[in-house]
Order: structure tokens, then C-alpha cells, then sequence
């Protein structure tokens, strides 16, 4: 019986800690959008909305593959993608 008190106990700790709330905003349906908002420290939001409702949202940008710039062998260009700035393939990315 004890180690199940602890075992609830130390349950409700880590979900007070981790603070999420659902969005305020209503969908067009007119219920209550069911989407989870995260709380930032240092954001005071008094009426937090989700992505999709929140016009301030900015998607984060994600660097696209690009092919790398590097040559094989045979000499012909190499075909594998990259997302590193140099444009090298971890092949081609060696320090030589």
C-alpha cells in the first residue's frame, strides 16, 4: 500500500510539473479547441492559444536537403543529399 502511495504521489508531482493547458480559442464548430498549449517561462500568456489559432505563429524553418557538391571516383557528381552548410555529403565531410 505504501509503495502504491508513493508510486501516485511521485505521478502527480511530474504532471504538475510539466505545464500544459489546453487553447482557449474555439473551433468552428463553436467547441473548445482540444489542442495542447505549452507554457514558456518568461512568456506571461493569459489566454494561451495553439498553433493554429495563435496569428502570431512563425513555423520553424528547417534547412532543406540539397545534393552534395562533391565528386566520386569516376569523377561524376555525387548523388547523395545533405542538409550541412557546406554542401558535402558525410561522405565527401572527411578532414583530410
Amino acid at each position: 500500500m505504501k509503495k502504491l502511495t508513493l508510486s501516485v504521489a511521485a505521478l502527480t508531482i511530474a504532471m504538475m510539473s510539466y505545464s500544459q493547458d489546453q487553447c482557449k480559442s474555439l473551433t468552428t464548430d463553436s467547441l473548445q479547441c482540444k489542442n495542447k498549449v505549452k507554457f514558456i517561462e518568461g512568456n506571461d500568456q493569459q489566454h494561451p492559444l495553439c498553433y493554429l489559432h495563435d496569428i502570431n505563429y512563425v513555423k520553424p524553418s528547417k534547412n532543406s536537403a540539397v545534393t552534395c557538391s562533391g565528386t566520386t571516383k569516376k569523377g561524376q557528381n555525387c548523388k547523395n543529399k545533405t542538409k550541412n552548410t557546406n554542401q558535402l555529403c558525410y561522405l565527401h565531410n572527411k578532414n583530410n
